[in-house]
């Protein structure tokens, strides 16, 4: 029997879905009409180990021995220098409960990293070292905030650079930034499941979807290896090219691939292998 009001019902359903459906792509929806290069792996924060530390001079030099992509990370010292290191407080690698941002470089140089004698260095040194490898520059930032004269350093230093490289970074108004500023520059969307990116609720839902995509245009993905998420479904299904973040083994970086991804980054394992 038919019933007028049970049909408008699902009528209205079905719009609302579709309605929902288009904003999900229109969000998740990346930069899909640039083709360029990537190599296919990365070391993660330098070739290092237990006797050359992460993000050192020493580690980027190995790694342009070896002809393998470094990907690496940059934040600004108080001064407003660029240097290269990882954690947004230097505890855990220089054994110092401050944040990075509220020392000067020359106060940073007085630390070491880890157990050695290297210091923490510029992002102009570490570039010098790599030479012409290519490079993944992680823009670290502290929540959604960023300075825009940070990012300017950034691209002033890189854009001399004789490698290839790209920006990467959590932050997807980062990337918006770089895609209003510089536009030639490529650019990727890190992200991961929604637990593992330390950020809660709806804003952890979102970036853990790709639901910025509409505002950085990213050119890839970086996604973390064996995590999932409904819009990063949709970037595979945009035939989105796809980096996987970090791998620990060939077991790993076989698994990834299987799931679509074509670059890695990794550490632990001797990457050269990839």
């Amino acid at each position: 029997m038919n019933n007028p009001v049970l049909t408008m019902v699902i009528m209205v359903l079905i719009i609302i879905f579709l309605l929902i459906a288009c904003a999900f792509v229109y969000m998740t929806t990346p930069n899909k009409f640039r083709f360029f290069d990537m190599p296919v792996a990365y070391c993660h924060r330098g070739f290092h180990d237990e006797k050359l530390p992460e993000n050192s001079i020493p580690a980027f030099a190995k790694s342009a021995e070896n002809g393998i992509g470094v990907e690496l990370d940059v934040q600004p010292t108080k001064d407003g220098k660029i240097v290269v290191f990882h954690d947004l407080n230097l505890k855990r690698v220089c054994g110092v409960d401050r944040p990075i941002s509220e020392l000067t470089f020359e106060e940073l140089s007085q630390l070491r990293l880890k157990d050695s004698e290297e210091k923490i260095p510029l992002f102009t040194e570490a570039l010098e070292v790599l030479g012409e490898v290519p490079v993944s520059c992680e823009i670290k930032t502290a929540g959604a905030a960023f300075d825009a004269d940070f990012l300017e350093g950034v691209y002033q230093i890189l854009k001399d650079y004789k490698g290839d490289f790209n920006v990467i970074s959590f932050n997807p108004f980062v990337l918006e930034w770089f895609k209003n500023n510089h536009p030639e520059v490529i650019r990727g969307q890190l992200s991961a499941g929604n637990g593992n990116l330390g950020v809660k609720g709806f804003l952890g839902w979102m970036l853990s979807n790709l639901l910025f995509n509409f505002k950085a245009k990213p050119d890839f993905i970086s996604y973390k290896w064996n995590d999932k998420s409904l819009g990063f479904f949709l970037c595979r299904f945009y035939g989105t090219r796809l980096c996987a973040w970090t791998v620990h083994s060939m077991e790993d970086v076989e698994f990834a691939a299987n799931e679509g991804f074509s670059t890695f980054v990794g550490e632990d394992f001797d990457i050269t292998e990839v």
